[in-house]
């Protein structure tokens, strides 16, 4: 496994606002946090009631806090270098889990076919509005019913995963894997850990969102499970805290069979 350290960059973090304003739940087993969230569909579905209702009401203001967010991690843009550089000539990279499309925006801008997938019709309102040559569609990255076989050449999920619960994970996992082309690529990043962290705010809207950290291996093997063979497991310590939540990353890239 590769690391890689952060370096002290001027503030603003997706993730860092919620993250330090959480209120930590007590470190648990992989185990543990998997059954402590199994509670069927009915539980299952409230929850993404939540997340879509939480990231409409943010949606305004997320889009112009982080929408340069880019600018500070120049780790992640490597990332998303070496994604373009090797799903590019494949097809299409969708921005799953868009928000205001930061991530599609900066792929286009670099000559790449792009597109974004969000769960929020407010957030793909935004990003539209941004970018108005770039397609984005509202979706459910858990069933993407919309998108047919074999669309895209590369995916993107920046941290789209951290909403969550793990036993989730396959029904996306699955879904990325039937929308890649055979031998398309994902990358894949997300909080380094095996804890739950709710808030209640976020952005000065009264929300209800956990933010799930989980462990590489645990993940690696949920893609393998899932159609998708890991080629890198890398994680980086966390940018200076004005940059960013202190949390080591994780960034997996895996391709499709």
């Amino acid at each position: 496994m590769e690391r890689a350290a952060g370096r002290p960059r001027p503030p603003t973090d997706h993730l860092q606002h919620p993250l330090r304003k959480a209120r930590p739940s007590p470190r648990v087993s992989a185990a543990f946090h998997v059954a402590s969230h199994a509670g069927g569909d009915r539980c299952c579905k409230t929850r993404i009631v939540e997340v879509q209702a939480a990231y409409d009401a943010v949606a305004s203001a997320y889009a112009e806090r982080f929408r340069d967010e880019l600018d500070e991690k120049p780790f992640d843009v490597k990332m998303l270098e070496w994604l373009a550089e090797r799903a590019g000539s494949i097809g299409p990279i969708c921005d799953m889990g868009c928000g205001p499309g930061q991530i599609a925006a900066y792929l286009q801008a670099r000559g790449y076919d792009t597109c974004g997938v969000d769960l929020s019709a407010e957030m793909v309102r935004h990003a539209g509005r941004a970018n108005p040559g770039i397609p984005f569609e509202q979706g459910d990255m858990r069933d993407l019913a919309a998108v047919t076989d074999s669309t895209y050449g590369g995916i993107a999920a920046f941290y789209s995963i951290v909403n969550l619960a793990q036993d989730e994970h396959p029904r996306a996992f699955r879904e990325f894997s039937r929308v890649l082309r055979p031998g398309g690529w994902l990358l894949l990043s997300f909080h380094v850990g095996v804890e739950t962290r709710h808030v209640d705010e976020f952005l000065g809207t009264a929300v209800s969102l956990d933010f799930h950290f989980f462990p590489p291996s645990v993940v690696r093997r949920q893609l393998l499970d899932s159609g998708l063979d890991v080629t890198e497991v890398i994680e980086r310590e966390p940018y200076d805290e004005s940059v960013e939540a202190q949390t080591t990353r994780a960034y997996l890239f895996a391709q499709a069979r």
